[in-house]
Formats: C-alpha cells, structure tokens, sequence
C-alpha cells in the first residue's frame, strides 16, 4: 500500500493538448495513473504492452488504476501440442 502523503503518479505527457485531442492515444508509459479527465473524455488509450500496441477503452471504474493493470505482457500458452496427442490417440482407437 503506498503511503498517504504520496501523490499518484501521472506522466505529464497526458496534460499536452496534442494528446487531449486525439480520439485514440498511443502510450508506452503503464506505470502511471489513470487522470480524471481521460474518463470525463471517454477516450481510448492504446498501451504498449512490449510487443504491439493493445486498445482499453477507459471508463468511470478505472479511476485511480494504473495503465499496466488492464493489459497483459506475457502470451498466455496454449496447450495444442497435448490436444494433437489426443487427437492421435482416439484416431487409432476406432
């Protein structure tokens, strides 16, 4: 839990005018704070997660959540090479 008299940290790229117009923003920065008027605007921000550019749309409930919570940075593994031995198993079965 961080501390009380700490402030939470908002990069201070989101207060430029060239990223408040724009209707999707592309941020590479997913330790900061969602600000106050990103859900006032309901924009849509695209957040680097390492490989490619992933959208969130921001809305009232992400208040105070950092940008890093709401996107997934390790590939979640499929396990298809366990499905073709199954498959292999009752093909032979018959």
């Amino acid at each position: 839990m961080k501390s009380s008299w700490k402030l939470p940290y908002i990069s201070q790229k989101f207060f430029k005018n060239k990223y408040l117009n724009k209707k999707i923003i592309n941020i590479r920065i997913r330790n900061s704070v969602i600000p106050y008027n990103f859900i006032k605007n309901n924009l849509k921000l695209s957040i680097f997660n390492g490989i490619w550019y992933l959208t969130v749309l921001v809305n009232s409930q992400m208040k105070g959540f950092k940008l890093g919570e709401f996107i997934l940075t390790k590939k979640i593994e499929t396990q298809t090479h366990l499905k073709k031995k199954v498959q292999k198993k009752t093909k032979g079965k018959k």
